[in-house]
């Protein structure tokens, strides 16, 4: 009988080890690979939100971004920060195309093509949940250092509020996105009493517009404890995790892709996954294929012991954040920071996340700023992820850019890595999540050039 086929997963996030499972699940021999442990607070999967966010197919391009960006950059507990980096300059390229993609016809494109793999998010946890051995409503036990009765998944619905009346009027364009896009999905209209009947901590200061509500909504008690849980599974099923700084790729002398460490050391599959979220561009260059990945940062704060204070997820987007009671406190975790991966945590950042939530729920009690949090999304300039084969080393599969989605997206794009292992076709039209979508246009190919792909 031949050997099973090995794989080597570069990402130790909710991708990178979704994809692990969903390859394990078809037979392979894996390895993942992350220079940090998985669960690790260096790791976006980390300090998100933790929404099943179904409903976010509605991409932060559009086409009034880009008159609105001097006032939202002078407002300092607004959503969007520029952290003062030498990496700015380098930014240009992912910034141009960015403006590109706020076009209308472009927008919605992208709303579609996330639509299309929100509608299977949780579908594409299935096969995730039984390879690991994991029921997300049961208790997190010892993989949850808070509160190991609470179970994975909280669920309750979504909140998504409105500050004003005229604020309400004007998501309705992007409601009409959600609504053509996700397919069944459930989002309800309220008031702002209703909003209140709900979440009677609130402020109506943040919903005198009302809100939109998604009862089939849910976020994670703590998403470093799901991490640690489905390792566990994947690791008893004979998966093996290994700790290792992924610089190059490449192909060996046998044909086979190879992942170069830093420590020198070589490790090579019969395919290789690369997940490595805001750290992949470097590794697909390696391979010489251009890449325009960069990083939205983003921060979150914790409020130990207030978890009781709601009783779901609750959005505040005017201010660019989201308020998830999770295990042991609430979180506030949002914000969109420009300033690629150098530049250190702002502390001024974490304040204006303080006073958003305290504005939202006034009986906050004291800040942990201990547990003050950077991290690092990796998004594409028009909001897609990267889902499919390497050009120059089709045995290298493409699972990067995920953007505020990764935890979200993770089993589908896993279970999409194992259809293109496996050589089965994909159970998503895969053409919008080609790396080389961006060379079509004139822009695109001039920014090509100038990089020297």
């Amino acid at each position: 009988m031949a050997a099973a086929k090995s794989s080597i997963v570069v990402g130790g996030g909710f991708v990178g080890v979704s994809c692990a499972l969903h390859l394990q699940r078809i037979g392979r021999r894996v390895t993942l690979l992350d220079r940090f442990d998985v669960g690790a607070a260096a790791a976006a999967s980390y300090g998100n939100a933790g929404t099943m966010a179904c409903y976010a197919n509605v991409p932060t391009n559009n086409p009034g971004l880009l008159r609105k960006l001097p006032a939202m950059l002078a407002d300092a507990d607004g959503p969007l920060s520029i952290a003062w980096d030498a990496h700015l300059v380098k930014m240009a390229p992912w910034a141009l195309l960015f403006a590109e993609h706020c076009r209308r016809p472009a927008v919605d494109a992208t709303s579609r093509a996330l639509g299309a793999l929100l509608a299977r998010a949780e579908a594409g946890y299935d096969g995730v949940w039984r390879q690991a051995g994991v029921d997300p409503d049961a208790g997190m036990g010892a993989f949850c250092g808070a509160d190991s009765e609470r179970p994975f998944a909280s669920r309750g619905g979504y909140l998504l509020l409105q500050r004003t009346p005229d604020a309400m009027r004007d998501s309705e364009a992007g409601a009409a996105l959600r609504r053509a896009g996700v397919p069944g999905l459930k989002m309800t209209a309220l008031s702002r009493d209703e909003v209140l009947k709900l979440e009677p901590n609130v402020s109506s200061d943040v919903c005198e517009g009302g809100a939109w509500y998604f009862e089939d909504g849910w976020f994670l008690s703590e998403p470093a404890a799901l991490l640690r849980a489905l390792l566990a599974g994947f690791e008893e099923n004979g998966g093996e995790f290994a700790n290792g700084d992924a610089v190059a790729l490449g192909r060996g002398a046998d044909g086979r892709p190879e992942v170069r460490l830093a420590s020198g050391d070589v490790v090579t599959g019969d395919d290789v996954v690369v997940a490595a979220g805001a750290h992949s561009k470097p590794l697909v260059e390696s391979l010489g294929e251009w890449c325009p990945l960069d990083t939205e940062r983003g921060y979150h704060v914790a409020f130990p012991g207030a978890e009781a204070e709601l009783s779901r997820a609750v959005c505040d987007p005017a201010a660019g954040f989201i308020m998830s009671p999770m295990a042991g406190g609430l979180r506030a975790a949002g914000k969109v920071e420009l300033g690629g991966l150098g530049a250190p945590l702002d502390v001024a950042r974490c304040d204006a996340l303080e006073r958003g939530a305290r504005m939202a729920v006034p009986s906050l009690g004291p800040r942990d700023a201990t547990h003050d949090w950077l991290g690092f999304r990796p998004t594409m300039p028009d909001a897609l992820p990267v889902i499919g084969l390497s050009k120059h080393v089709p045995s290298v599969i493409y699972a990067f850019g995920h953007q505020h989605v990764g935890w979200t997206l993770g089993g589908i794009t896993g279970q999409l890595v194992a259809e293109l292992a496996d050589g089965v076709a994909p159970s998503v039209d895969l053409t919008p999540y080609r790396l080389d979508r961006f060379g079509g246009s004139l822009l695109g190919r001039a920014l090509r050039a100038s990089t020297g792909f």
